[in-house]
């Protein structure tokens, strides 16, 4: 299967509007800016949720929760006639907190995670005022961080949805934010295991 995986990279390589990025065999660079990461997942994982694969070196990589956000995907119509499917935020969420559970040096998936929860609110406002009213009376408003403490449980709470048929992963999940001390984290774990 990973024969298959390098057959992609090179059909992709080959229409020269993709280059190899010198990070990661994984990596390609769209148009000279934009960086498209390709992670294998599914069926050629073993069972402890691990890719082996080799090319130049040997590799082994957790996709622990890359099946479980698959399913949650999101259609985005990028032009006419042309769509992707997209990971949602919270699916995000839980890529970036297993990737630096892995990786405790890649402190880029705190900051983004932290990023997102910063703007979480304001994208989704809507949805929050009609659905999600109850979480909003869980915290002292005069807080400094209550959009993020919100922003926070809400993002928990569509995680636990997304890891429902996967315990191991959901459990995983609580365990990485139990060890993360602050009021933010303990939010979010607070809402996936509600």
């Amino acid at each position: 299967m990973s024969g298959k995986l390098w057959g992609e990279i090179s059909t992709l390589k080959a229409t020269k509007l993709f280059e190899q990025s010198d990070a990661s065999v994984f990596k390609l660079i769209y148009k000279e800016a934009i960086e498209v990461d390709l992670l294998p997942f599914g069926e050629i994982e073993n069972n402890v949720r691990q890719l082996t694969l080799s090319k130049n070196s040997f590799l082994v990589m957790d996709m622990s929760g890359f099946k479980e956000v698959h399913s949650f995907t999101e259609e985005l119509t990028v032009a006419e006639g042309i769509s992707l499917n997209v990971c949602s935020l919270e699916g995000l969420v839980i890529l970036k907190l297993i990737a630096n559970n892995n990786n405790p040096d890649r402190t880029k998936d705190i900051i983004d995670i932290e990023h997102i929860l910063e703007v979480y609110f304001e994208l989704n406002a809507n949805e929050i005022y009609n659905d999600f009213m109850g979480v909003m009376e869980l915290y002292d408003t005069t807080l400094n961080n209550y959009l993020s403490l919100v922003a926070a449980r809400i993002i928990g709470r569509k995680m636990k949805n997304i890891l429902l048929n996967s315990t191991a992963t959901h459990q995983l999940i609580k365990n990485i934010l139990a060890k993360r001390l602050v009021d933010i984290w303990q939010a979010m774990l607070e809402g996936v295991s509600e």
